[in-house]
């Protein structure tokens, strides 16, 4: 009896400790989630509010129009048209970012003296600002005055401005896209390539895949499939957010063909004030990151045997 007694009593105590622990990890982790409802939750809710009204910035009143918004934006052309671009900017950036930072990779992990000084290089165009960057980038594709347009004129070619053609606008801001994006690609991959052992490498050589090609295709992408899965999503959700060099150098032009979906949100809530309908562009903005995110976990639940 004793015994059982002393069981019930510890077991009693661990109980009140366990309640206790909880108790004290909600007080310490209550200013945290304070601060992210406060600052994420709140802004989203007041958005998705705000969608269903007719608010304008500086106006003191406002009507509920419902979804009238959100019916205006399926028939908004230059909805569309915005989408339609961020959908071609990130099937342009996301492909060539990944599978070149991959390929930067696979080489780099095969340098022992030279690796860091490449790593610095590739590395350096994440680290800097894109705004100030955006602006060495317009001398550079310039078709008159930049080396690209020496370089045309000396092969006796035609000048190519990208930022004043509207069929070469989107692929000039690609091509900074890809600039900034593959660096940051490239560390992860890195990072990924370290848990790959050096002796699965040599029993692969033994079987006859001494090849780079076939290293590539059926030893390193394999194991590195979830880091491939992670730097996909978060390549599209970077490239969806471009906002900085279109509204440096474009604007959004010539004649809407770099129109992004983000440049459209700024334009329509900050410069035409029209805060209801922008909020209707936030929304559905929020919802196609939303969705690149759970792509992610979903994808990631199918390779978790790697």
């Amino acid at each position: 009896m004793n015994t059982r007694s002393d069981t019930r009593a510890g077991n009693d105590a661990l109980r009140s400790a366990a309640v206790n622990y909880a108790t004290l990890a909600r007080i310490f982790s209550a200013p945290a989630f304070l601060l992210l409802v406060a600052t994420v939750v709140a802004p989203v809710f007041a958005v998705v509010l705000i969608s269903f009204t007719d608010y304008r910035l500086g106006r003191m009143t406002l009507n509920v129009v419902g979804l009238g918004n959100y019916t205006r934006l399926l028939s908004d052309p230059f909805f569309w048209g915005a989408l339609r671009n961020s959908a071609i900017y990130t099937a342009i950036v996301v492909p060539i970012s990944v599978f070149g930072a991959l390929y930067l990779a696979v080489l780099l992990d095969a340098r022992r003296r030279s690796r860091r000084f490449y790593e610095i290089v590739f590395f350096l165009p994440v680290t800097s600002t894109l705004t100030a960057m955006s602006i060495v980038w317009s001398y550079l594709l310039n078709g008159h005055i930049g080396p690209l347009a020496h370089l045309l004129a000396g092969l006796g070619l035609p000048p190519v401005d990208f930022f004043a053609d509207g069929t070469l606008a989107l692929i000039g801001l690609s091509i900074i896209g890809v600039w900034h994006l593959i660096g940051f690609n490239l560390i992860l991959f890195l990072a990924g390539l370290t848990v790959i052992s050096s002796e699965l490498k040599e029993a692969s050589a033994l079987d006859g895949m001494d090849g780079f090609w076939d290293r590539l295709r059926y030893l390193t992408w394999p194991l590195l499939a979830p880091t491939t899965i992670v730097i996909f999503v978060l390549s599209c959700i970077q490239a969806f957010q471009v906002f900085d060099t279109v509204a440096v150098l474009t604007n959004g032009g010539p004649y809407g063909a770099t129109e992004m979906l983000l440049h459209k949100i700024n334009t329509d809530t900050f410069t035409a004030l029209k805060a209801g309908y922008g909020s209707a562009l936030t929304v559905v903005y929020l919802v196609l990151i939303g969705t690149f995110s759970l792509l992610q976990v979903w994808l990631g639940n199918r390779k978790a045997h790697f």
